[in-house]
């Protein structure tokens, strides 16, 4: 799930660049870079088979639900700052984060805003994400496969250090987005064919990434279940 939309200390909350910003959903963009084909034959046979289970796996998926291991790196940080927490996302555009740890923190995304809350503080922030989600839907959510190809380098290929997943690694081309992001990763399970870890590198070199355990489809969910409570 490319869940995480801010970039976040526990003194303030500040938006990354939109190109690295709330996605659709974390469902969405497993799927859509499935579709994703590397430079060579192989991997483009490969990535065929794929994507053509993927469309049966999208046409039965209304939700997911996991447990989460989130690390950030940055200039800013003496050292990596991992938190741990749940996530429930259900398309086009529901998710909701709920940190457990170091600090209780719910982040909640529609197609409209994004919602940061800190319980234990009494704080709350919301964000206008209207011209991000349409900026996500235009360079991921629906870029054809050649439109995907022209803005990123593609290479897929197993990864001997995440059992069982092949690694699709994305280097923006065009400058716009390069200026929000350097690199996407994203671990794809080759049986489950869902997102079990991703990467995201930002220009300077900061990183944000996130591991799903405990991965669980079609749980059932409610708009309430999407509210900060």
């Amino acid at each position: 799930m490319h869940p995480m939309p801010v970039m976040t200390t526990r003194s303030r909350t500040e938006p990354l660049p939109y190109h690295a910003g709330p996605h659709a959903s974390t469902i969405a963009v497993a799927l859509l870079l499935l579709a994703c084909s590397a430079a060579t034959d192989a991997a483009r046979d490969r990535f065929a088979e794929i994507f053509a289970r993927t469309l049966q796996v999208r046409q039965t998926m209304h939700s997911i639900r996991a447990r989460f291991t989130e690390t950030t790196t940055s200039s800013l940080l003496q050292k990596p700052f991992v938190a741990h927490g749940t996530v429930l996302a259900a398309p086009p555009s529901r998710v909701l984060m709920t940190y457990t740890d170091p600090e209780r923190r719910i982040v909640a995304i529609d197609d409209q805003s994004l919602t940061v809350s800190w319980p234990d503080r009494g704080e709350r922030e919301a964000i206008d994400i209207r011209q991000t989600q349409k900026r996500i839907d235009q360079y991921f959510a629906r870029a054809s496969l050649d439109a995907l190809r022209s803005m990123f380098e593609i290479v897929v290929e197993p990864d001997a250090a995440v059992r069982g997943a092949d690694r699709v690694d994305l280097r923006p081309k065009r400058k716009p987005i390069k200026a929000g992001l350097e690199r996407l990763q994203l671990w794809i399970d080759r049986e489950s064919l869902l997102l079990v870890q991703m990467q995201m590198t930002f220009p300077g070199g900061d990183t944000k990434s996130i591991r799903l355990d405990q991965v669980t489809l079609n749980v059932p969910v409610t708009d309430e279940m999407f509210r900060i409570r």
